[in-house]
């Protein structure tokens, strides 16, 4: 793994906070003046899921409350909520890092898909307990799945930008920009 300075991981959350804030300003007023009121892609589990899959840093729980917080300021959704969770669902990664593939945009699809799945389980299931009432769960749970696989979709060129952008070595980032 690659070994980051603090000067690499300024200048990462930098890239990758500009990236947000322009994300979210797109899914926040470009979207809904398009006539997309109900599609808000939350890019901001893309950016955790790549921190969780790509990089090996001690302060991962600190850039996830970072990207959230950045989030939460567009969202209603609590940035506590998505902090708790997105760490939950990284430190399930560590778990099965080394069995992940990122070689096609098709392998990468579908892991995406699958932590999505989880995290928006989580997601829901914390939104519901929260409200006290699980009754509901499932339909808060499926409004998730279309912003999901439309993230799944893009995650590959995705993961390649955030390559960039946090200096993941070549040889273990998803290929050769396929």
């Amino acid at each position: 793994m690659n070994k980051y300075t603090l000067k690499d991981i300024l200048l990462g959350v930098l890239k990758t906070s500009v990236l947000l804030i322009f994300l979210e300003l797109i899914s926040s007023v470009i979207f809904p003046s398009l006539g997309l009121q109900n599609f808000k892609p939350a890019f901001n589990v893309l950016i955790v899921l790549f921190l969780a899959f790509k990089l090996e840093t001690p302060g991962l729980a600190f850039l996830i409350l970072t990207f959230q917080y950045i989030h939460s300021i567009f969202s209603i959704e609590g940035w506590a909520a998505g902090t708790l969770t997105g760490i939950l669902i990284s430190l399930s990664v560590k778990y099965v890092r080394e069995m992940l593939n990122f070689s096609t945009a098709i392998s990468t699809i579908v892991v995406v898909q699958i932590f999505q799945l989880a995290w928006y389980f989580l997601i829901t299931f914390i939104i519901s307990l929260k409200m006290g009432d699980f009754s509901s769960f499932i339909t808060i749970f499926l409004g998730y799945l279309p912003e999901s696989f439309f993230l799944s979709i893009i995650s590959h060129h995705f993961f390649l930008l955030m390559d960039r952008f946090w200096y993941v070595d070549k040889k273990q980032s998803m290929g050769a920009f396929l």
